[in-house]
């Protein structure tokens, strides 16, 4: 029988467990943290929130020679967020959900930064 912590993920949505990591303060514990993630769906969604905290590290420390594109997957209905670095010849490509961007642009640095760069013109 699961704790009363445990219980209060079990069957949540998935975006719903994302909102409230977002929401957390970095001085979370991570003993309290492992009670809190032996549901799947809650591992999916830690998943998550580290792969928009990593994708947010990046936008916000885009320079002049890092090119970011936005476009819709229409097979998929994706949102495909591109961060290109001419420095060292790489690229970053995400496929985010409608959800998972909507996080990422709730963000008032990254919009901007979006914007600024002309990204979000392309996305609906």
């Amino acid at each position: 029988m699961g704790t009363k912590k445990n219980r209060k993920y079990c069957g949540s949505n998935l975006y719903s467990i994302v909102e409230r990591l977002r929401e957390q303060t970095k001085d979370s514990s991570r003993n309290k943290q492992f009670f809190n993630f032996t549901d799947p769906v809650a591992l999916r969604a830690l998943r998550i929130h580290r792969h928009l905290r990593a994708l947010e590290e990046e936008i916000l420390d885009s320079t002049a020679r890092r090119t970011i594109t936005l476009s819709l997957d229409h097979r998929t209905g994706r949102i495909v967020l591109n961060i290109r670095n001419d420095e060292i010849h790489c690229s970053r490509v995400a496929y985010l959900t409608q959800e998972e961007f909507a996080f990422l642009r709730r963000n008032r640095d990254i919009a901007r930064k979006l914007r600024k760069c002309g990204a979000l013109l392309n996305v609906a």
